[in-house]
């Protein structure tokens, strides 16, 4: 009698702290829940606009370390990896990528603290985004530009734009409905972002950003310094913009 009476107490109170505990889990899991922006249904698979956000503070010990874009229907699953640090103010990327087939689009956010967590949309596009014939002309690349507000106050967090003109392809050519490859990847691998020598951000692309890639990321403007954006293709050239960055 003794044994059951204490069980039941012992239940209870498991039973008295799951709400707890779920609600503990549910709070945990809306902080660091990514946000996807995405079209449901795109018209052109080779320039599917994609947004995603962690809606997280970014404290030198608590921070969204990095965001991980993956789409596993596709010949090219894997979209990139975009590596954050404090002073970007807030988690967020923006850009273009290819889809080659739709499905669940997959974003990884992961936290200083709490590990990783990940949201999905379903999205649709028409067929072929990853497939095609190359477009090889390279005369046209490089041309790497930065744009900042106009106006930049000290402390809050704005939006920055980066861009290079560069072709994206990924070898890839669809024949008797499978994907094959016809011709090796020619793409901007990598982007980096600086002020002064104080690193920011990296972002890790894969062929399946679009062409002349155009990057929008978070800055918190703690101070004046010159803005600096590295990208690198995946062949090793690499080019290079400035913008002067005033704080008021």
């Amino acid at each position: 009698m003794e044994l059951s009476r204490r069980a039941l107490l012992v239940g209870g109170t498991l039973a008295l702290l799951a709400p707890r505990r779920l609600y503990a889990q549910s709070a945990l899991e809306r902080e660091h829940r990514p946000l996807i922006e995405a079209p449901s249904l795109s018209e052109d698979p080779s320039a599917v606009p994609l947004q995603v956000s962690v809606n997280h503070p970014m404290e030198p010990d608590h921070f969204i370390r990095s965001i991980e874009i993956r789409l596993d229907n596709d010949p090219v699953p894997y979209k990139g990896r975009f590596v954050f640090t404090p002073s970007n103010g807030a988690a967020a990327i923006a850009f273009h990528m290819r889809s080659g087939a739709g499905g669940l689009l997959k974003a990884t956010a992961e936290c200083s603290r709490h590990g990783r967590f990940t949201a999905t949309k379903e999205i649709r596009v028409a067929e072929g985004g990853c497939a095609g014939p190359p477009d090889t002309t390279r005369d046209r690349l490089g041309n790497p530009r930065i744009r900042l507000p106009e106006s930049i106050k000290a402390g809050v967090v704005v939006q920055v734009r980066a861009k290079v003109d560069h072709n994206s392809y990924t070898g890839l050519i669809l024949k008797n409905g499978t994907y094959v490859r016809e011709a090796p990847e020619f793409y901007v691998k990598q982007m980096l972002v600086f002020l002064d020598d104080h690193k920011i951000s990296e972002f890790q692309m894969t062929s399946a950003v679009s062409a002349n890639p155009l990057i929008r990321f978070s800055l918190k403007t703690m101070r004046s310094g010159t803005l600096r954006v590295v990208f690198v293709n995946n062949e090793g050239q690499r080019w290079e913009a400035t913008q002067p960055l005033r704080v008021t």
